[in-house]
C-alpha cells in the first residue's frame, strides 16, 4: 500500500474540456510545475499530456503530485510539441522552453488534498501562431449539491474522489487512511462512512462539507474490507478480514456493541433489502455466513464454490446472485432454503455483477473484457451487452436517470451509461485503483 499522507498536502488538476477555438491545435505537456512563494519549484507528475479535439473532449485528470504545506504562487506549463492545421496542412509550432508563473495563489494543508480546474487559453497560448506557450486559467470548482454527490474509494492513492453524478465533474478529492476499500452513505444522517483496510478503522465524513467528523477504530489486525449500514442508520456492520469477524457498531456513539465470528477470508457483505439479514462472504473457506442483524446471530453457514466475492438481490429478495473468483457459475440461491436453484455458467472471470431491481435484469462483466452482458431475469439467457470503457470491478445504478455507474479500475475512472439507450453519458479520472462508488439516489 502506498502511505498515507503525513507531512505534506496533495494537489489535483484537472482540465476542462477542449475549447472549440482551439479545434486546429494539438500538444502535448512535458512539464507541470507548482511554484512556491520562496520560488522553489515542485514538478508533478502528468497523467495525461495530450490535448487535441478528438481526445480532450471531456474533464481529464492532468497532473498531481504530493506537495510541502505552506502558499504557493500558482503553476507554470511547458508543452513538448505542438501543431497547428492551416490550410496548407499541419505544421509543427515552436514551443517555448519555459512559461512564466501564471498568478493563482493557493494553500497547501498539511494531510489534504486539494483539487483545482484548468481552462485552456486559445489566443494567449498562440498569440502570434508563431510560437506556442500552454496558458491554462486555474480555479477552485465548487461543491456539488449534496442530493448529486458521488464518492469513489481510490485503492491505490488512499483517497476519495468526489464528483458531480449527472455531470461527472470532479469538485474534490479528500484524503484518507491507508486503502480505503468502500464507502456506504447514511443519506438521511448525510454521512458518509470509509473503510480503511490498512488503518483498522472506518472514517466518517460529513456529505455536506467532506471533511472527516469521527474515527470508528477497529481492532488491531482486524483489516476492514467492506462495510454495510442497516436502513434505519443504527447499526453499521464491518467486515474485518484480518480476524475472521463481523463488527456492530452504532456509528452515533462510536460503539461496538457486539462482534460476531463468521468463515474464513470475508471479504464482503450485502443486507437483503429489508435489512433484516447480513450476507458475508468468506473467501477462504468458500462459504457465506448468513446472520440475523437484530438478534446479532449466525444462522447459517452455506457452501458455496470456489472462492465467493460478491452477491446481489433481486426485486422481491428471494434470490440471491453470487459469483466467484475460481468458478466459472453463478450460484441463484432461493433465500428461503438457502439452496442452490440455478448454475449459471458464465466462465471464469467475473469481475462485477448487479441486478436491477427495477426489471431484475442481470449486468454482469467479465475480467479483460469491455462490455456488460444483460441476461433476461426469466431464461437467464444474455438478451443485450453494453459497451463500456474498460473492465468494471464494481456497478451501481442510479435510480434518478437510470444510470449503469461502473468503477473502471484498469482506467482509473468511473463512467455512467445510460440503460435506455446504452450511450455513455461520461467518464470521470478518479485516484488510482478505484475499488468503490456509492452516490446519492443509488438503488
Amino acid at each position: 500500500m502506498k502511505p498515507p499522507l503525513s507531512d505534506n498536502g496533495e494537489v489535483y488538476l484537472y482540465a476542462d474540456p477542449y475549447p472549440q477555438d482551439a479545434a486546429k491545435l494539438r500538444f502535448s505537456l512535458n512539464r507541470v510545475v507548482a511554484v512556491k512563494d520562496s520560488g522553489a519549484e515542485y514538478p508533478l507528475t502528468v497523467v495525461n499530456p495530450g490535448f487535441q479535439s478528438e481526445t480532450a473532449n471531456r474533464q481529464r485528470l492532468l497532473a498531481t503530485a504530493e506537495l510541502p504545506p505552506g502558499t504557493y504562487s500558482g503553476f507554470y506549463f511547458t508543452a513538448e510539441r505542438a501543431y497547428l492545421t492551416s490550410e496548407t496542412g499541419e505544421h509543427e509550432v515552436e514551443t517555448v522552453a519555459k512559461s512564466e508563473v501564471r498568478p493563482f495563489p493557493f494553500e497547501i494543508k498539511r494531510g489534504k488534498a486539494e483539487v483545482f480546474t484548468l481552462a485552456f487559453r486559445t489566443r494567449e497560448s498562440l498569440p502570434a501562431a508563431a510560437t506556442f506557450t500552454p496558458v491554462f486559467a486555474a480555479s477552485i470548482p465548487s461543491a456539488p449539491l449534496t442530493d448529486l454527490v458521488g464518492y469513489t474509494t481510490n485503492y491505490g492513492s488512499n483517497s476519495i474522489t468526489i464528483f458531480d453524478k449527472m455531470s461527472g465533474e470532479v469538485h474534490k478529492v479528500v484524503a484518507t487512511g491507508s486503502g480505503p476499500c468502500n464507502v456506504v452513505f447514511d443519506k438521511a444522517r448525510l454521512r458518509a462512512f470509509v473503510v480503511l483496510s490498512g488503518e483498522d478503522r472506518v472514517d466518517v465524513i460529513d456529505l455536506r462539507s467532506h471533511e472527516v467528523v469521527n474515527h470508528l477504530m477497529q481492532n488491531a489486525g482486524d483489516r476492514p474490507c467492506e462495510a454495510a449500514l442497516t436502513p434505519d442508520g443504527k447499526t453499521l456492520i464491518v467486515v474485518n478480514s484480518g480476524t475472521n469477524s463481523v463488527s456492530f457498531v452504532d456509528p452515533l456513539s462510536n460503539f461496538e456493541s457486539y462482534r460476531l465470528a463468521v468463515g474464513n477470508g470475508p471479504r464482503s457483505i450485502i443486507l437483503d433489502p429489508a435489512g433484516t439479514r447480513a450476507y458475508v462472504f468468506n473467501g477462504l473457506s468458500s462459504t457465506i455466513s448468513v446472520i440475523d442483524v437484530a438478534a446479532r446471530t449466525l444462522l447459517a453457514t452455506v457452501a458455496t464454490e470456489s472462492v465467493p466475492v460478491r452477491g446481489d438481490f433481486n426485486r422481491k429478495g428471494d434470490r440471491l446472485f453470487v459469483f466467484h473468483q475460481w468458478s466459472p457459475n453463478v450460484l441463484v440461491f432461493d433465500v428461503a432454503s438457502l439452496s442452490v436453484v440455478k448454475r449459471l455458467y458464465l466462465g471464469i472471470g467475473v469481475s462485477s455483477l448487479k441486478v436491477d431491481r427495477a426489471t431484475d435484469r442481470l449486468f454482469v462483466s467479465m475480467k479483460g473484457s469491455n462490455r456488460v452482458d444483460v441476461y433476461d431475469p426469466f431464461s437467464y439467457l444474455p438478451m443485450d451487452f453494453i459497451t463500456v470503457a474498460g473492465t468494471a470491478s464494481y456497478m451501481s445504478i442510479d435510480v434518478d436517470q437510470n444510470d449503469l455507474l461502473l468503477v473502471l479500475s484498469d482506467r482509473n475512472a468511473v463512467q455512467s451509461v445510460n440503460l435506455v439507450s446504452k450511450k455513455s453519458r461520461y467518464i470521470s479520472d478518479t485516484g488510482v485503483d478505484p475499488s468503490w462508488s456509492a452516490i446519492m439516489g443509488e438503488r
